[in-house]
């Protein structure tokens, strides 16, 4: 022994833990899955000093940057996407998670066995280029686009996590954008924040049974990959959920951790102004309605029994509008906001 930190393992070191064998997944019973959960609970190694009652800053994020594995663009986002109607979707099963979209009066899913191949799809909505992005390590999906005043931005992967959260580049100024924080924390956009898009996590039976005219996202994405296959885990029988994304803790490095709820637990995020809460999922299901005062601004977070999901709204006015809020792992909405509310 000489003292000297081992390297934390690659995206792909990893997965080979988990018996995954090139491009295709093949979960292993016995050792293989025994060697992913060792590796998964092994505690982070501190990266850097969070300030007691602080958020960490755009330098500290910017400083803990790691290797995922690939290199940037590594894993290829999707920029000429292609959609079908629902009688044309044979490739998805009614378990099957998809990301749900309605956004400029149009309705779109995004299947999340396309999705965690790629992360980032560069979409135009309702004329309005909207880049809808998922990082299966933190679980989170989110529409993003530039806000007034900015040039419209395409994004790509730049192989490199922040709190073990895709970290993206935009192909106009090479700024970067952790995906969960939604702000630029390097580049000659440092500071900027995008204008975020809801999604909604549920399957693809309740989504077609909601929205019979959704469009679905294909897997005609100009990239040969084992759509159907998971290198994670799996969200077969979704909720359900088994491998990485079920238990254990982050394989790569966070800036804060916190016990109050398990690392996998997952929550639903909400942002107004400059004050955060957290709200259990499964809290809301059971309880249906969860109400909160976030900056000063009523919200509610609203059981949707038709999607299995939960929608945010917040008060305008007399009225109510959506709010900015996401599913997220637990670990990765504290490593972010370690100062916000929590409700469990």
């Amino acid at each position: 022994m000489n003292g000297q930190q081992s390297p934390r393992p690659t995206r792909r070191q990893a997965l080979k833990g988990a018996g995954v064998i090139g491009a295709v997944t093949v979960l292993l019973v016995g050792g293989g899955v025994i060697g992913w959960q060792a590796l998964s609970d092994r505690p982070s190694d501190p990266v850097t000093a969070v300030q007691v009652g602080q958020d960490p800053s755009l330098e500290a994020l910017a400083d803990s940057a790691v290797s995922g594995g690939p290199g940037k663009d590594g894993i290829p986002s999707v920029d000429k996407p292609r959609f079908v109607p629902a009688s044309e979707a044979g490739f998805l099963s009614d378990d099957d998670p998809v990301f749900g979209l309605e956004h400029r009066g149009e309705v779109r899913a995004y299947p999340q066995l396309v999705l965690v191949w790629h992360e980032i799809v560069n979409d135009t909505v309702g004329g309005e280029p909207l880049a809808v992005t998922y990082c299966p390590l933190t679980g989170t999906v989110i529409g993003f686009a530039a806000p007034p005043g900015v040039q419209d931005l395409t994004f790509g992967t730049t192989g490199k996590l922040v709190n073990s959260n895709l970290l993206m580049y935009d192909r106009q100024t090479g700024s970067q954008w952790p995906q969960l924080l939604g702000a630029a924390v390097d580049g000659p956009l440092k500071g900027t924040k995008l204008d975020t898009v809801p999604l909604v996590w549920t399957t693809w039976q309740q989504w077609r049974a909601a929205h019979p005219d959704t469009e679905v996202l294909s897997t005609d994405t100009g990239a040969l990959r084992s759509y159907g296959s998971d290198p994670y885990g799996s969200y077969d029988s979704y909720p359900d959920r088994s491998g990485y994304y079920a238990k254990g803790g982050p394989i790569f490095p966070v800036l804060a951790t916190s016990g109050q709820l398990a690392d996998k637990d997952v929550v639903i995020g909400v942002r107004v102004g400059k004050e955060r809460l957290a709200i259990d999922k499964d809290l809301v299901r059971t309880a249906r309605t969860v109400r909160a005062d976030v900056a000063g601004t009523r919200v509610e977070a609203r059981w949707d029994d038709r999607l299995g999901t939960a929608h945010v709204v917040q008060q305008v006015g007399e009225g109510w509008e959506p709010a900015d809020f996401l599913d997220s792992m637990w670990f990765a909405w504290y490593a972010f906001y370690p100062n916000g509310q929590v409700r469990t």
